[in-house]
């Protein structure tokens, strides 16, 4: 009987092991402990189209393959079975192992389905063919994340605008000095991006990096072919406008489209895209296929150096600047037509809020034509010169430039406005703490403080053809080069996964349009690090440093920027002749949405929400109109099942479209009324899920986003 026993126990161990040869350890120990019936996704390697057809019969879901392997979903216990049919030779459960890279970056903009060309994509997207231009502050051209796998350069043309020496000189700009693929090839450059520590090296393997030099850290769009200028951060005149001339130049003499990254920007200026730098940029771009330009929205979301100055009725207000310095300067913007019936004027105050008086108001048109000088005295002795200069663009905005030369430092320099009107400044300077209470100084009651409100940077950033992007926190944990475990949130206190990260900058801009554009993983993002930098980071800082040395962690709307320039190239390589709008049309109108970013989208911190390049890829090109309708239209249920109702604050007459996400229309009917009542039940589909809703009057559009649920 006891041996009997022996027998029995043989065979079920030899049974066992029979039906776990074909997976790996982690499945196997999944499967003894038998503590988790719910379903898994695994890798399996086998019969892919017998896979597809046996989902039914074994209860299990076949999401997407590459080759002979495909990952599936199922209860790990079907797994023996799929081996016993021959429907799979092997099976691999893959541990939750915490190791956060740019594998995760990719996962969480959805990204991964793009480069695999999982369905409805035909192909998988790497962005061969594509150009991606990097204007930052160079790039390591001896990483290997930006050489081919015979160890040839992927930079095709490398200008940086400082050195006066070395190679050639570019023409029309007539400074810095270009280096070709072939001389960075002979080992003729000498471009060194450590003077600003790597920046533009991480951006660019956020972009472009292959993930060559270790296996890990792949960016967006790995086989896109490189342009690089390295900025010059200390010369005056149209550097970024030279830098995007020198990249499409470049790219129209290779043939192949282009998508241009600019994770820099200048925080002063109007913030309305009316600088002649930006609409310079705006006519590189506007209309032009095959030309799109990315840039990051800033990373000042958690200062408050905006004010808003809308003088009370019959009353004045103001607002404070201080500065250890001598010199101080106060700019302010507004349409010509909100500043002219404001008056301005520039007094002091001591630390103890002492009023020490004020130079008379001055109407705008002060300092249009010549630079004003007034001095500020207080009981016969100069407090200090205050000098002013207006001017307006050809665009109607208006700029006072104010500079204060001030005799005694640390004083409170007060600006203060009233009249009918309103205008915006940005300052670095203003006072938004310790301010004194209202029964020590009654007209504090006046102040308007500043606000973290429109803290993007200026300039291009504010056009609309060009991809704005905030930035959300990619990571959790992670293992450091000494495989040691990190904590995101532990090292960047108030910083949470899939939050905004809170110097993500806001919209709107100074004329109130939608900025930024979109959301994308910036804070936390590992990449390609400059390698001189290698022994130091591991000595002083081995936290930031990803295992194997070769990728750096890095942050802000920098990293975020690139993420969605690398979309923006694998969608070009759908789509070679699509305009800048039709590629930011169709991010924006496939973003998604979740606990984070809310459902009160667009707003001026998510933009449109979270990028899902996925969706994006598949999101419908539709004709780009030149207007659009201005009619105020409200819909209501959103998601919604059977019926959702939209009222027009105006009379429409024309039609309405719906899409599938495919791009697939499904619906359309005509408009001849106030409102609308949209049926489900006549889309002759089952489809639930995101929907694109296109509205066409005349020579006008609408386009809007709804979901219809079961």
């Amino acid at each position: 009987m006891k041996h009997n026993i022996i027998i029995l126990f043989l065979l079920f161990v030899l049974y066992s092991n029979a039906q776990n040869t074909g997976i790996n350890n982690a499945a196997k120990f999944k499967l003894i402990e038998n503590t988790d019936l719910s379903k898994h996704t695994v890798l399996v390697k086998g019969n892919i189209p017998k896979l597809i057809l046996a989902q039914k019969e074994f209860n299990y879901t076949f999401n997407y393959n590459s080759g002979n392997i495909a990952s599936i979903t199922c209860n790990l216990s079907q797994l023996s079975k799929l081996i016993e049919r021959k429907l799979i030779s092997y099976a691999e459960f893959i541990e939750a192992r915490k190791e956060f890279m740019n594998d995760t970056m990719i996962i969480k903009n959805k990204i991964k389905p793009v480069k695999l060309g999982t369905a409805p994509l035909t192909m998988p997207y790497d962005g061969t063919g594509i150009i991606v231009g990097i204007i930052d502050s160079g790039t390591d051209f001896n990483h290997p994340d930006f050489k081919n796998a015979s160890g040839t350069s992927r930079i095709k043309f490398l200008w940086d605008q400082v050195p006066v020496a070395g190679s050639t000189v570019p023409q029309p700009f007539n400074y810095g000095i270009e280096w070709t693929d072939t001389q960075i090839n002979a080992n003729q450059c000498t471009h060194n991006d450590l003077p600003n520590y790597g920046h533009g090296t991480h951006v660019s393997g956020i972009a472009v990096g292959n993930g060559l030099a270790n296996g890990t850290h792949e960016g967006i769009a790995s086989k896109a072919d490189i342009i690089v200028v390295a900025l010059d951060y200390n010369k005056t005149g149209p550097t970024i406008a030279d830098a995007v001339q020198y990249i499409f130049n470049k790219a129209t003499l290779l043939g192949k489209p282009c998508v241009i990254n600019a994770s820099v920007g200048d925080y002063y200026g109007s913030h309305d895209g009316t600088d002649l730098e930006a609409k310079l940029i705006e006519n590189m771009v506007q209309n032009i296929p095959g030309r799109v330009m990315v840039a990051a929205a800033g990373n000042a979301g958690n200062v408050k150096y905006h004010v808003k100055t809308i003088p009370p009725t019959n009353d004045t207000c103001f607002t404070w600047i201080k500065k250890s310095t001598s010199t101080l300067e106060y700019w302010c913007y507004a349409d010509t037509n909100n500043i002219k019936n404001i008056q301005i004027s520039v007094g002091a105050n001591r630390n103890n809020n002492f009023n020490l008086g004020r130079i008379g108001f001055k109407n705008y048109s002060y300092g249009l034509g010549t630079i004003q000088n007034d001095t500020l005295k207080f009981n016969g002795n100069r407090i200090g010169i205050v000098k002013t200069s207006a001017s307006i663009n050809t665009y109607g905005v208006y700029e006072l430039y104010i500079k204060i030369l001030a005799d005694t430092l640390n004083l409170k320099w007060r600006i203060e406005s009233k009249g009918v009107g309103m205008h915006d400044a940005w300052n670095f300077d203003f006072i938004s703490s310790g301010l004194p209470s209202a029964a020590s100084y009654p007209w504090i009651l006046k102040y308007i403080m500043p606000d973290v409100n429109s803290s993007m940077v200026s300039s291009f950033q504010c056009l609309n053809d060009v991809i704005t992007v905030a930035n959300y926190v990619n990571l959790n944990n992670y293992y450091d080069v000494n495989n040691n475990t990190q904590s995101w949130a532990a090292l960047n206190p108030g910083e949470n996964v899939n939050f905004l990260a809170v110097s993500s900058s806001r919209g709107p801009t100074r004329n109130n349009q939608q900025k930024p554009d979109i959301a994308a993983t910036g804070a936390g993002v590992f990449s390609a690090i400059a390698l001189g930098m290698q022994a130091n980071l591991i000595t002083n800082a081995p936290q930031v440093v990803a295992q194997g040395s070769m990728h750096v962690q890095g942050g802000g709307t920098s990293a975020a920027s690139p993420v969605v320039a690398g979309l923006a190239a694998l969608y070009l390589q759908k789509y070679p002749n699509a305009t800048s709008l039709q590629v930011k049309n169709a991010i924006t109108n496939c973003a998604f949405s979740d606990i984070y970013t809310g459902t009160n989208l667009p707003n001026y911190q998510w933009g449109y929400g979270k990028l899902d390049g996925f969706n994006t890829m598949n999101c419908l090109i539709t004709k780009i109109k030149n207007n659009t309708i201005t009619s105020d239209v409200k819909f209501y249920p959103n998601p919604f099942n059977n019926q959702v109702t939209f009222n027009f604050n105006k009379f429409i007459d024309g039609k309405i479209y719906v899409y599938e996400t495919s791009g697939k229309l499904i619906f359309e009917d005509n408009l001849n009324s106030e409102s609308y009542n949209l049926n489900g039940l006549k889309f002759k589909t089952d489809y639930n899920g995101l929907l694109f809703i296109r509205i066409v009057s005349g020579d006008e559009t609408l386009n809007f986003k709804l979901i219809k649920t079961n």
